[in-house]
């Protein structure tokens, strides 16, 4: 081989040399970095994250429930007597001031007789008192009579006109009472219980002589139980922790498991003001409309409720709590992947997440899901 040839195949041979060394040595780098890195965590635990960020600035939360008549009013008999007849029973649609049964009281009218009597008896008396006294006065003025015989004269019209008023007086009480008879409806409703049936002996003080099936849920006494539930009341509970958040006026939508798929939506009406001191709770009345009469007071139900908040709050992963025997506590990541312990403070929870008012900072990184074995200090490894 000449040497021009020699000298031509070594610049080639060199040239592939360095070619491999230039594209295989980067390579061969990174493999080493990889190795490094491989080794550095091996052994290291892997753990999930959640960044703590800022709860939404309102939020739902629901809550069991019961379905009530908005008015719901035992009938109880005014006076003693006998049911004559009964012109309603359960299920009866009615409206206020229709007649729901009538009472026989004859000794009741016997009195309301002898009173009408004692008035007649009243006003004659009355009207002899005033005819005499007009009668001495005239003699007065020629002094005929002396002024005590006036005197008693005047006196004894006085007496009469107050017998008069006493036995008015006694008579409309007697009225009023016979008026009682008729045992008309309060209010617009459905009747949703009765106890008595005609024959039946009642008495003033909620006495009724046996009691019947359809009196249950029936207040003992009562002659019937009326319920107006074309509006209903539902109560509900709220913890403590939400409790600052209801506002009266704010919508509500209430679900009825009986119903799935119909909801209904009502506002918040009323609240208790204060804490159930035995429960912590606070008591809230939202009332819905029911003009078909399909929902039925005593129902179970489900409420949701938006909550307002007057400042921002923290909030993390329900499953990033950690409850043992001692306060709460989260498990964070450092900057430098070790595991530190932080106590925090809960404030609402909502189920899948809570609000953290203390203890934790925006931002922060919450282990999802910590096990027993992770220790403060410890290295892990951040799972994508």
């Amino acid at each position: 081989m000449s040497s021009p040839i020699k000298t031509s195949a070594l610049i080639v041979t060199g040239a592939l040399l360095a070619a491999v060394i230039v594209g295989v040595a980067p390579r061969l780098t990174r493999q080493k970095r990889l190795a490094a890195v491989v080794a550095a965590n091996t052994g290291m635990a892997a753990v999930s994250v959640a960044r703590v960020d800022y709860a939404p600035s309102a939020a739902t939360v629901s809550l069991p429930a019961t379905l009530a008549a908005i008015e719901s009013a035992p009938i109880y008999a005014r006076v003693p007597g006998y049911i004559g007849a009964t012109n309603v029973d359960i299920g009866s649609r009615v409206r206020k001031g229709d007649l729901l049964a009538r009472i026989e009281a004859p000794e009741l009218d016997h009195q309301v007789e002898q009173a009408r009597a004692a008035v007649a008896q009243a006003q004659a008396s009355l009207h002899l008192a005033r005819v005499e006294l007009a009668r001495w006065q005239s003699m007065a003025a020629d002094s005929a009579v002396t002024a005590d015989e006036l005197d008693q004269k005047t006196a004894a019209s006085n007496v009469a006109t107050a017998t008069l008023n006493s036995a008015e007086a006694n008579l409309r009480q007697l009225r009023q009472l016979q008026s009682y008879e008729q045992v008309v409806a309060p209010f617009s409703g459905v009747i949703t219980a009765r106890n008595v049936t005609a024959g039946a002996l009642v008495g003033t003080a909620g006495a009724v002589s046996g009691s019947l099936p359809s009196a249950m849920g029936s207040v003992p006494g009562s002659l019937f139980q009326l319920a107006r539930i074309d509006t209903l009341a539902v109560y509900v509970t709220v913890p403590e922790e939400s409790a600052d958040g209801v506002q009266i006026g704010k919508p509500a939508m209430v679900t009825v498991p009986a119903f799935p798929g119909d909801t209904l939506p009502g506002r918040i009406a009323r609240t208790a003001n204060a804490l159930d001191p035995n429960a912590r709770t606070l008591l809230a009345e939202v009332d819905v409309a029911n003009p078909s009469g399909s929902f039925l007071p005593g129902a179970y139900a489900q409420v949701q409720i938006t909550l307002s908040r007057t400042k921002s709050a923290l909030r993390v992963p329900a499953t990033a709590l950690v409850i043992r025997s001692g306060p709460v506590q989260v498990v964070t990541v450092g900057p430098d992947s070790t595991l530190s312990y932080s106590t925090v403070t809960i404030g609402r929870d909502y189920g899948s997440w809570v609000e953290v008012t203390g203890g934790l900072a925006p931002g922060a990184r919450v282990v999802l899901n910590p096990t027993d074995d992770l220790q403060a200090g410890q290295r892990v490894r951040v799972a994508s």
